[in-house]
């Protein structure tokens, strides 16, 4: 006796089911390509903003050196005169804030550490120091997210963005959160 159609098993999937699985899959490709995307986008948007400001160091290191600004400035970096925003004449503030930052920090107008361990000095005479970096790389509490990438600029005038630091950037991190935390 032949079963009746409204009583048989389904054999396999509908076209339709189908459909909407492959929609779903081939969304969450494309949603990690535009991260992807809009990651490689802002790694070069910030190595290009910190060529620019070693362009302009080179020339102020021209007639007297490096700058004497601060590790990072107390209070305002837009108004504090050791702060390195104010000291490189010319620069548009935007340079000075990292695309890897947090909102909070870039709200700022600086999200770059300087290493003040080169203050007065000539560009030749620290070719491979670095100059700036992320200053998200010295956020010491766990909970903050940090970013998969800092910017560091160097004075030989390359620039990269990595996801580790460099020994003496570590040492230089792990320095200042020991100041830091005597300060408390």
């Amino acid at each position: 006796m032949l079963k009746s159609r409204s009583r048989r098993k389904p054999m396999g999937f509908a076209l339709v089911e189908v459909l909407v699985v492959s929609g779903i899959l081939s969304g969450l490709n494309s949603q990690s390509n535009f991260q992807y995307a809009l990651n490689q986008a802002n790694q070069i948007k910030g190595i290009n903003n910190l060529k620019q400001i070693h362009l302009l160091l080179q020339m102020q290191s021209m007639t007297g050196g490096l700058p004497n600004a601060a590790f990072y400035p107390k209070g305002d970096p837009k108004k504090d005169p050791k702060s390195i925003v104010k000291l490189i004449s010319g620069a548009p503030p935007q340079l000075f804030v990292s695309p890897f930052a947090p909102p909070a920090l870039q709200a700022k107008g600086l999200t770059f550490a300087w290493n003040d361990k080169v203050n007065g000095k000539d560009l030749d005479t620290v070719r491979n120091t670095w100059l700036l970096v992320d200053l998200a790389a010295f956020i010491a509490d766990p909970g903050t997210p940090k970013p998969t990438k800092y910017l560091i600029l160097y004075a030989n005038g390359k620039a990269e963005a990595t996801s580790t630091l460099p020994p003496d950037i570590v040492k230089a991190v792990t320095e200042a959160q020991e100041k830091a935390q005597k300060e408390k």
